[in-house]
């Protein structure tokens, strides 16, 4: 892997990749939204915080992906995806692990969980299909997005690594 074509995104970044950019984020219980546009040879990659915005913060209409709500819409943006287009994406999921794994907790309001519901949810609303997913458990994750050849890999990142992902 060329390290000098890596892009990192990192926590609350959308960015677009083409040509040799490897696109890259480190993934806890953020979860990380990548687009294939194979027929345009583009790519992006979200690394969403939380799952949704307020009503106020989503009316700002920003180009971020603090929340997942946010990040599906921001990457459709940049990437100037349409609606006829839609069906040409191919969309990765990863992350959205629960890192803390707390033993008094019910794991399906963990902030991991909420993460991969809410990508999941709102890729669904747009129509872009799902292409493939790692999501959740107690491990952390980095995704890549190899921009050369429309491919992408998802790393587990072991335990003691985890506490520096986002």
């Amino acid at each position: 892997m060329n390290m000098d074509k890596v892009v990192h995104v990192s926590i609350g970044e959308v960015k677009v990749g083409k040509d040799e950019d490897i696109l890259m984020a480190s993934l806890g219980s953020c979860v990380g939204i990548g687009f294939i546009w194979k027929r345009k040879n583009l790519f992006g990659l979200a690394h969403c915080l939380l799952p949704e915005a307020s009503l106020e913060e989503a009316e700002l209409n920003l180009m971020t992906a603090r929340y997942v709500s946010q990040a599906v819409p921001s990457l459709m943006k940049l990437m100037n995806i349409e609606r006829k287009n839609r069906g040409e994406i191919d969309a990765v999921l990863a992350g959205g692990g629960n890192m803390t794994a707390p033993k008094n907790s019910d794991p399906t309001n963990l902030i991991g969980t909420l993460n991969a519901n809410a990508a999941e949810k709102y890729l669904k609303q747009m129509g872009i299909q799902v292409v493939a997913k790692e999501l959740g458990g107690e491990t952390g994750r980095k995704i890549y997005l190899f921009c050369q050849t429309a491919e992408f890999t998802i790393k587990k990142i072991s335990r003691i690594d985890s506490r520096k992902a986002g």
